[in-house]
This record gives structure tokens, C-alpha cells and sequence, in this order.
């Protein structure tokens, strides 16, 4: 079953054994790292962005580093804005890297078009993963999605691919924020693309209403349209498993082992949920994950049999719980069915 692509893959980490052990044992495998704001690919559906983005980043990082280390905590998941776009990106990587952390960097992908970035980031991310960032290749519709040039900016984020391939990276994804934009043939097309030609998997990111999302209501795709997207994802990146997972790509060993420290200092259980439970300024990250570990890594519902709703009965639960972000925005409640999934029958009940 461990072997399963839906599980391995799903995962994201490339020990993903090791990090379902960590899941089992209630521990936390790895920590969202919200560094900066700033990024060039300007996505008009952004959870994190504020009006002094370019200027925003988080302080004391290397203090968070230093709790993550001692808590025993394996990966750093970068996160932004565009976490390459701060001045002090690689120091800060290198620093993880010298105390035992693997780093995985969730880039746009512009800032790889330079070589030396490039080689620098897949130099620092030895043992984890890249995630570059393309909803489409279509630039009509790129461009609805982004401001600025969407030749230029597509064009950029291949090149930066390029880069990093030719570098000897293997390990890496392509995440979509999934909208009605993309939905249909374009994100057919898209998905096929990275895994036929390129080698690489994509990570569906469902849209959730935060940030400057909320202006976009009409961007959330049904579930119908979800469905088409998660049976091609299926096809295409999981060809021959036996499970398969919600709205959100990944699955619930990632989300069960993973908490976020946003660029305010929340510590959230990730990065989509904007509702901290603690704050870095105020409390240690050891000391804030000992008083709310139960709510960052969803220990209530470990247990299939205490999930709500069709969740706690889908035949897929043993690696999937839904999507936790998507619940809170639509719910109310984190530990809800999620109800943009299209295995859940009772979805009626919760929208």
C-alpha cells in the first residue's frame, strides 16, 4: 500500500515514509516558512498579499529554524510571495541546510530564469523539492488570472525550468491554483503538458476565499468541474492507484504533518488557513505547538471513524481527509467534510 504513487507522490516529501511515520506518531514532519510577500507573477487570487507586499517579510527566521531543529521537525516548506525574491533567501536556506533541515521551495519560478538563482536553489534544496508555479499555458487566459505581460511571464517560468533541469533537479512539481478559469480542456491540456513532456507532477491547489480571492468569488470552480480536473490529475499523474484524494493534491500525510508560521507570525495549520493559533513574537514555536498540536496537526480526526459526514466512510480515508482549508472557508469548520469534494455525497448538507 506504502508504495502506492497516490501515497508516495501525494505525499510531496520525498521520504515519504519517513514523514507518514511522523504523521502516525503525531509529530511535525515540516514548517511553512511565510517569508516575504514580494513576488512578480502577481496572482489576482492570492491568499497572502497586502498592499506593502514588497516591503513585508517575516523577522527572526532563524530562530523559528533553530525551534524546528530542536522539535526534531525534518523539512522547511519556503513559502511567499516568492520566497527567492528575499535578499537573504539563500543564506537563510543554507543556515536550514547546515542544522539538519531539507528545504522545499515554492517558488513562482521567474526568479530560476536567472542561472546563478537557479543553481543556487537547487544547490540549497538537495533532498527536497522545487514547485514552480504555472496555471496555464494559454496567455489569454494566464493573463485574466495575473497581472502583467503573460507571454513574458510564462516564457520566464519555462526558462527557469530549463535552468533547473539542466542543473540535475528531478524533483520537482508544478502547482496550479485551480479556478473556473482553467477549468475544462485548459487544465487538461496543462496537466498533460508537465507530466508527458516534462516528467513532472502537478499539485492542484484548490481556490479558497482569502485573501485577494475574495474579490473573485466567480473564480471558485463547481464541483463538477473539480471532478474533471481530479479524474485527469488521477489519469495522468497517478496512472494505476488505487486511491485517489479531494479538491486539495495533497494528501493527508503532508497536511497531518505540516504547520505554517505565516509573515505576521501566526502559526497556522497551513498556509491557505489564515486563523493562527499562537504567534512567534509572543511564544516559541515549541512551546505554541505543545499547547496546539491537537489543532495545527487535526489529531481529532486521525481516526476515520470520528470524521463527519462522508468523509469518515469514503473508501479513499486512509489517505485522504478532505481538504481542511477548503472546510474552514465554506464551513465554518475545520474539521468538516470538505465540500468541494466531488467523492462526497452528502456536500449538500455542508454548502
Amino acid at each position: 500500500m506504502k508504495n502506492d504513487s497516490i501515497i508516495s507522490c501525494g505525499c510531496l516529501h520525498p521520504d515519504h515514509e519517513e514523514a507518514i511515520k511522523y504523521f502516525d506518531d503525531g509529530k511535525v514532519y515540516s514548517v511553512q516558512i511565510e517569508s516575504n510577500l514580494a513576488c512578480s507573477q502577481g496572482c489576482l487570487y492570492c491568499y497572502a498579499s497586502s498592499s506593502d507586499a514588497f516591503l513585508k517579510e517575516l523577522p527572526n527566521i532563524i530562530e523559528v529554524l533553530d525551534s524546528a531543529a530542536n522539535m526534531g521537525v525534518r523539512a522547511i516548506d519556503w513559502l511567499g510571495g516568492d520566497p527567492l525574491m528575499r535578499k537573504d533567501w539563500y543564506e537563510l536556506m543554507k543556515y536550514a541546510s547546515d542544522i539538519g533541515l531539507t528545504n522545499n521551495i515554492w517558488t513562482s519560478g521567474m526568479p530560476l530564469e536567472n542561472y546563478d538563482v537557479a543553481k543556487k536553489a537547487v544547490e540549497v534544496s538537495q533532498g527536497g523539492f522545487i514547485s514552480v508555479h504555472l496555471d496555464s499555458l494559454d496567455e489569454e487566459i494566464y493573463g485574466k488570472l495575473h497581472t502583467g505581460d503573460p507571454e513574458r511571464k510564462i516564457n520566464s517560468i519555462l526558462k527557469g525550468l530549463d535552468n533547473i533541469r539542466a542543473l540535475g533537479k528531478d524533483n520537482i512539481i508544478n502547482c496550479i491554483t485551480f479556478t473556473k478559469l482553467v477549468a475544462g480542456e485548459d487544465i487538461n491540456k496543462t496537466i498533460k503538458y508537465f507530466f508527458e513532456d516534462l516528467g513532472i507532477r502537478t499539485c492542484l491547489t484548490q481556490m479558497c476565499k482569502a485573501g485577494l480571492a475574495q474579490g473573485h468569488p466567480e473564480w471558485i470552480p463547481g464541483i463538477e468541474e473539480i471532478k474533471g480536473a481530479c479524474n485527469t490529475r488521477d489519469k495522468v499523474n497517478y496512472h494505476g492507484s488505487a486511491l485517489s484524494m479531494s479538491s486539495m493534491d495533497t494528501n493527508k500525510f503532508y497536511c497531518g504533518g505540516m504547520i505554517c508560521v505565516t509573515v505576521d507570525g501566526d502559526v497556522t495549520p497551513c498556509s491557505v488557513i489564515r486563523k493562527g493559533f499562537g504567534n512567534i513574537h509572543i511564544s516559541s514555536l515549541e512551546k505554541i505547538v505543545e499547547r496546539y498540536r491537537d489543532d495545527l496537526l487535526f489529531t481529532h480526526i486521525r481516526d476515520p471513524g470520528k470524521m463527519q459526514g462522508h468523509c469518515g466512510y469514503c473508501e479513499h480515508n486512509s489517505v485522504c481527509w478532505g481538504c481542511r482549508a477548503t472546510a474552514y472557508y465554506e464551513c465554518g469548520d475545520m474539521l468538516a467534510p470538505d465540500p468541494k469534494c466531488w467523492m462526497n455525497y452528502n456536500k449538500k448538507t455542508w454548502i
